[in-house]
């Protein structure tokens, strides 16, 4: 494999800090792995308001539609959730998905696209509803709104989301029991499908397989800690796992099932717990299944919020698979770059970095916020707080400070003015932060990198191979 090298930093200068003000706008037993050769090619050129879904996209011409043999994919979503988010997943992230299933809590046609959901909360057995969660109570607001004056919001939306995980499994698999694999991504999950592609060719799909990013579940009867896969970054399921977790044990007599099916053994669990995607991984931990976490391939931060730099493990040669709450506007165009890209390698965390251009910015963002994710503050009484100014002179001269934010309160009244200066052990993009404003009081925040100490950390950078990290729970942040 061809060695990849940042070698465009190899010539760091001798930089004088000058700060500008001016906005820059822009533990199981881990068997069945198997060798892999490291794609595809995508033509881009659909628009991102185009309506064309599977092998009638313009964009997918060269999408390999035959993986989708094997894989089933599966997209959740809400009826309370905001519809360009809906749409624009559906225009740019899984539009090349021509079998594509969606799930949601309302049978409804998604905008002028050619999908329809199913309406997940319906299938629910009979125990749901003879006790009924006070959270179930939305699910008839939002299909009977007549039934109510109680208007429905995004938090109800959230409070169903969680009797989605069982029977959607459920539901996959009664649709298409062939599919060696079942990926299940929510509306704000953004895929990199290829390295999807790339990821399944490296894992025996006769295994029962559970994969995703790793967090912390209950403890089983016997005191064992469980993890399960955050929804957020999506879930792989192997057919082997869904068949072992939705089997169930016959009277032997009559040919019945001596056991509750799957979303009925669970539905108190599902009432108590907060979140689905904690209690599927119970599930499947208590027919032996545990989970296989990659992370930082599952990732779940969004785009502008990978922290990059020496800080905790580093993000830099792992492929990245998945992306989780990324910007409405960042989509279409990190769509279109990822179609344009050449596919002999796949697309690594140091990639990402050099997308997002952070070691190209000059001077500094007005309205923007980068030390909200590993940030740290000196004194009260430290000079870097005087000044913008000494703010960023003083990241420079930190030694572990690779950006900064600098927040200023102007105050009229008798609430007293602040000015704070915030650092950062990290590199990461950050996201627009508008003034706060009172009647007596306005807060803005700017920020900053101090691009010499980002360029030497990324000059000493480099990747001999894709680094697929091997099933682990540990996450690295």
């Amino acid at each position: 494999m061809a060695r990849i090298f940042r070698w465009y930093y190899a010539a760091v200068p001798i930089i004088s800090l000058v700060v500008i003000l001016w906005s820059v706008l822009s533990t199981p037993s881990w068997t069945g792995i198997l060798p892999v050769e490291d794609g595809w090619s995508a033509d881009p050129a659909a628009d991102e308001s185009h309506r064309f879904s599977g092998e009638s996209d313009p964009n997918c011409k060269d999408f390999p539609h035959h993986r989708l043999t094997d894989i089933q994919v599966v997209l959740r979503v809400g009826s309370t959730q905001p519809l360009d988010q809906v749409l624009s997943h559906l225009n740019n992230v899984t539009n090349c998905i021509s079998n594509l299933i969606i799930i949601s809590d309302k049978e409804e046609q998604l905008g002028d696209t050619s999908h329809r959901t199913h309406d997940i909360i319906a299938d629910l057995p009979e125990v749901y509803w003879h006790d009924e969660s006070s959270d179930l109570q939305a699910h008839r607001r939002i299909n009977n709104p007549e039934s109510s004056d109680e208007p429905v919001t995004g938090r109800d939306g959230w409070l169903l989301d969680r009797f989605k995980f069982l029977p959607m499994v459920e539901y996959a698999f009664d649709q298409n029991e062939e599919a060696q694999w079942f990926y299940f991504v929510e509306a704000d999950t953004y895929v990199v499908w290829d390295t999807l592609f790339r990821l399944l060719d490296r894992y025996d799909a006769r295994k029962e397989w559970y994969i995703g990013s790793p967090s912390p579940g209950r403890k089983m009867e016997n005191d064992k800690k469980t993890y399960f896969a955050y929804g957020g970054t999506g879930i792989l399921l192997s057919r082997p796992a869904i068949k072992k977790l939705i089997y169930r044990k016959s009277d032997g007599v009559h040919g019945e099932s001596a056991e509750p099916p799957l979303t009925e053994e669970w539905a108190q669990l599902v009432k108590d717990d907060c979140c689905g995607d904690s209690v599927l991984g119970f599930a499947l931990a208590n027919k032996g299944i545990f989970l296989s976490g990659l992370y930082p391939i599952f990732n779940p931060h969004p785009l502008h919020g990978i922290p990059f730099g020496p800080s905790g493990k580093q993000y830099w040669c792992q492929p990245v698979l998945s992306l989780h709450k990324s910007s409405l506007s960042d989509i279409p165009m990190l769509s279109k770059f990822l179609n344009r890209r050449p596919k002999d390698l796949p697309w690594l965390y140091a990639d990402v970095l050099d997308y997002l251009h952070i070691a190209d910015t000059t001077g500094t963002r007005q309205h923007w916020q980068n030390a909200d994710w590993n940030g740290f503050d000196e004194e009260p009484d430290s000079p870097v707080h005087k000044s913008l100014e000494a703010c960023a002179a003083g990241c420079h001269t930190h030694g572990e400070c690779f950006q900064w934010t600098y927040h200023s309160k102007e105050s009229w009244g008798r609430e007293p003015s602040e000015k704070k200066c915030s650092f950062v052990r990290s590199i990461r993009l950050g996201s627009p932060k508008e003034p706060e404003t009172t009647p007596k009081t306005r807060s803005t925040w700017t920020s900053g990198w101090d691009i010499a100490s980002v360029k030497k950390w990324v000059n000493e950078m480099e990747c001999a191979d894709p680094e697929w990290v091997q099933p682990s729970v540990q996450r690295i942040y």
